[in-house]
């Protein structure tokens, strides 16, 4: 969760604009970090229950890529989409099952490609279902609570999402479940072990994806 560099947001509008860069922002609560432009942002009314404190934007450049995860806190999310083109690959809960997921945390194994997945090296994928859009310039996706998410930017681009509460009850216990004890004991299980912890994740993920579906490699 560290930043990998910092810069003023002119440099980094003129990096996005000039080569491919993975250097991304996320979760950039733009009406805390520019404040005068709350008079200007108005909540559209779509019969949800908006949190409407974390208007979070997103910022990528030409083929930089979000690992697949879920939400920690099980919000429901509407992804507006602005400049560019931004590809986005969704999976429904049922189908964790399939994604290698890293246990005591919210993503799939980081060096599976969902772009061009090796169905060699990870089969479970080739039994999941999920869906593929293309986010172009003033488009929105609806993404339901706890569904699974890969962005993938084709163009330079940016997005903002906006939340609302989660709807079901199971959900709403995950998500105090995952910001109450998940995240500390895996921060300061990362901070005991180190990459062994990590590396211990990685290797559960795929030992229980494949017992599970009683798959031999």
């Amino acid at each position: 969760n560290q930043a990998h560099a910092e810069m003023k947001m002119a440099d980094y509008v003129d990096l996005l604009k000039s080569k491919p860069t993975n250097f991304r922002i996320f979760l950039y609560n733009i009406l805390s970090e520019v404040p005068i432009l709350q008079g200007d942002f108005k909540f559209p009314k779509l019969g949800m229950r908006l949190i409407k404190g974390l208007p979070m934007m997103f910022f990528g450049g030409t083929d930089s890529r979000v690992f697949m995860h879920y939400d920690i806190d099980f919000t429901n999310i509407l992804h507006f989409h602005f400049h560019g083109k931004k590809r986005c690959i969704i999976f429904p809960p049922d189908q964790s099952k399939f994604l290698y997921r890293v246990p005591h945390s919210l993503i799939a194994r980081e060096d599976i490609n969902f772009t061009n997945p090796d169905f060699e090296k990870w089969p479970a994928l080739k039994q999941a279902q999920g869906y593929v859009c293309e986010l172009n310039h003033g488009e929105m996706l609806y993404m339901p609570e706890g569904y699974w998410h890969f962005m993938h930017y084709l163009t330079p681009g940016f997005s903002i999402s906006l939340r609302s509460y989660p709807r079901k009850l199971k959900n709403l216990g995950k998500a105090l479940y995952n910001l109450g004890f998940m995240r500390y004991y895996d921060n300061y299980m990362r901070r005991k072990k180190g990459q062994d912890w990590i590396d211990y994740k990685n290797e559960q993920a795929v030992t229980r994806t494949h017992k599970k579906l009683n798959i031999k490699k």
